[in-house]
């Protein structure tokens, strides 16, 4: 056994930047994306100015590993095996491109990510609107990139517009955030293999860190099959992402682990499954690919335009799996009935693994695609959708958040169109599907008219108050219905494929609890017969 002894060092934030943005400093192909939300980088920077550590870098040194996560090249460097979030972090903050993220993503992340710093109390916040023009709150950036002889100049102008007198505590201030850069960082160095360095990965997970067993997974696919990772895994991953379907991949891997070897908890997959013996993950991720591209086909005909309409995306693996089991006699309406119920009843929140795994067992183990979907439901129950549930109900929570999703496939079935564009929801003008689209709002009963008459927030946030438009289309309405339905010449069809009533007497602001009530039912009765339509006979069976 080969020994590899660490060597532990470390450099400067502004040094570790430069060698992220050079390309000194690169992730490996089996490295997870950026991830980190705003407050963990506005939480990392508040750190930094308070003095606290922030951990070591873990960094690999092999010159004959050249296999980068999107930028493939034979010159030597060192690969960040934990860290990445940090060093995206880092180079947020200073913005400094890293050299592996191209410029859209880079771009998007600025645009995202942007904190400030009270220059008088070295308070860390999130840009919003009311600090944008506040001269106390700075980018980080201005002064981070400023040289050191500058800094008497910038401290100058902040104070001729705060308050001339307060000077000195703003030049010191200044230059407290421009030495954040000198803050050195503990680098933990290894020369190992590739193997080795899944090996330490896995350690690390196993060490209570944030690592995914995913990126466990596929640091041990890197090491036994190069170029794997970076030539297929993550270009399907790209064309996925090209067609609005973008899922971590973890999802991804778990699916390909379950149709290869019917397993959907990582740390039982086995070594030659792993090193692709015989071809088996070639051919587990080529069943995978044809599955998965089913099922985007069967999702778009439904009305789901892209992943980002799915709020619990591990629901998918079943339909995949089954899918790959029985393609000939698969399916998806009653698949996507028990996707429903699944969403619905949350079924792989929580112990997730272990359940997803009970499912796989149960579709390897049927004879038939109908035994193997029977079995599936008899794990659920159906939902009760009544019309007090549907009124009762608040759009983006709890079974609020089921039950929109339905009433949009329904709407979606519909056929009915944006009321104030005229364009088909989920499509362009001309006529062509949004990758993009996402589940937009309209409040039937505005929520700033509802609100200056007494309804709390729940009650203007009601399922039973909302209709849906396309992305893009704002209009800000203080009117009651029947006004902006005349204004805007609203088709009493279209109003129709919305279910919604068309008693004009309910577009009336003294009558909202009567619309409320009257549409809850129609929707209530809608939604039942949408799932009924996709699956009798569970509902035969349970009646």
């Amino acid at each position: 056994m080969s020994i590899y002894k660490p060597i532990v060092n470390s450099d400067t934030i502004r040094r570790l930047v430069e060698k992220a943005a050079i390309g000194d400093l690169d992730i490996p192909e089996f490295q997870r994306e950026f991830v980190w939300t705003k407050d963990q980088v506005k939480d990392l920077l508040d750190s930094l100015i308070r003095g606290y550590p922030i951990g070591s870098l873990l960094v690999w040194d092999l010159s004959e590993y050249t296999s980068g996560r999107y930028v493939f090249e034979t010159r030597r460097k060192e690969w960040i095996v934990d860290g990445q979030q940090r060093i995206v972090s880092l180079c947020l903050i200073l913005s400094r491109k890293p050299y592996w993220m191209d410029t859209y993503e880079w771009n998007r992340l600025l645009n995202k990510y942007k904190t400030k710093i009270n220059i008088l109390t070295l308070e860390v916040a999130l840009e919003y609107p009311g600090l944008k023009k506040d001269p106390k709150w700075v980018y980080p950036q201005d002064i981070l990139s400023a040289k050191e002889e500058e800094l008497e100049k910038i401290a100058t102008d902040l104070s001729s517009k705060i308050d001339s007198k307060l000077f000195p505590k703003i030049f010191i201030n200044i230059k407290k955030i421009w030495e954040l850069q000198n803050i050195e960082i503990p680098i933990i160095k290894v020369n190992a293999s590739l193997e080795d360095i899944a090996t330490i990965f896995e350690r690390i997970n196993n060490a209570g860190t944030r690592t995914k067993l995913a990126d466990v997974t596929l640091a041990y696919i890197a090491a036994y099959n190069e170029g794997w990772i970076r030539e297929k895994f993550l270009k399907y991953l790209d064309a996925l992402e090209n067609e609005g379907f973008y899922f971590d991949p973890t999802l991804i891997i778990r699916a390909i682990t379950a149709i290869g070897e019917n397993k959907a908890v990582l740390r039982d997959v086995s070594g030659d499954f792993l090193k692709n013996k015989d071809k088996v993950l070639d051919d587990a991720f080529s069943s995978f690919t044809r599955s998965m591209e089913r099922l985007i086909r069967d999702f778009t005909d439904v009305g789901i335009l892209n992943s980002e309409l799915i709020y619990a995306k591990n629901t998918i693996i079943p339909l995949i799996y089954l899918h790959h089991k029985f393609p000939d006699q698969y399916d998806f309406n009653k698949a996507f009935h028990f996707f429903l119920l699944a969403l619905a009843q949350g079924r792989y929140s929580g112990s997730s693994e272990t359940t997803l795994q009970e499912d796989i067992n149960v579709i390897r183990d049927a004879r038939n695609f109908e035994e193997a979907i029977k079995s599936l439901h008899e794990k659920l129950s159906p939902v009760e959708i009544t019309k007090d549930v549907v009124k009762n109900a608040v759009h983006y929570q709890g079974v609020g958040r089921f039950l929109k999703l339905v009433l949009y496939l329904i709407v979606f079935r519909n056929q009915a169109v944006d009321w104030f564009t005229g364009v088909r929801l989920g499509f362009f003008r001309h006529n062509e599907i949004n990758r993009d689209f996402t589940i937009e709002i309209h409040h039937f009963f505005p929520r700033a008219l509802l609100k200056s008459v007494g309804y709390s927030k729940d009650k203007c946030d009601a399922l039973a108050n909302i209709a849906f438009i396309n992305p893009g289309t704002n209009k800000r309405l203080r009117e009651a219905p029947y006004v902006y339905i005349n204004k805007y010449k609203i088709d009493l069809k279209e109003l129709e494929k919305q279910l919604i009533p068309l008693d004009k007497r309910l577009w009336r602001l003294e009558n909202y609890e009567e619309f409320l009530d009257k549409r809850a039912e129609m929707i209530s009765i809608e939604i039942v017969n949408y799932m009924k339509n996709l699956y009798s006979q569970f509902y035969a069976s349970n009646s």
